[in-house]
């Protein structure tokens, strides 16, 4: 009997200790943001300005570990040297029905590069000012 719960307690510790921590910052509701699809509801124009102020934070995790703290990008790029390059949508994307649409380039999204070794290395938010960062 206590092979069995030694067993089951293996079991949980794996589990857990498989789980990527997302990076603790006050305000961010990292469920959703993963809800919250190409930014169509507007929480991710909420939270985008805690993920730019801490971006350091969200270096050095691959992109598995990403997509567990992020969710699944809305799209991604295979860039040169083995470069991947993951975008998650905030305003102005075609897929919302409620918004004003504005061309790809002028659309407010992050960008998660990851170098060939498979780490974040750089963040970046497209067409946004922080208003933190004032």
């Amino acid at each position: 009997m206590k092979s069995k719960y030694k067993i089951i307690i293996l079991c949980h510790l794996l589990i857990y200790s498989c789980t990527t921590k997302s990076p603790k910052i006050d305000g961010l509701d990292y469920n959703g943001w993963i809800l919250d699809k190409y930014g169509c509801t507007g929480k991710r124009l909420e939270m985008v300005s805690l993920i730019d102020s801490n971006k350091e934070k969200f270096l050095r995790f691959n992109q598995n570990q990403i997509i567990d703290i992020l969710g699944r990008p809305e799209n991604q790029t295979l860039f040169t040297r083995s470069q991947t390059i993951f975008y998650y949508y905030i305003q102005h994307n075609f897929a919302c029905e409620d918004q004003e649409v504005k061309q790809e380039d002028e659309q407010i999204k992050l960008e998660i590069r990851f170098d060939a070794l498979n780490r974040s290395k750089s963040l970046y938010v497209h067409n946004y000012v922080n208003p933190l960062k004032k």
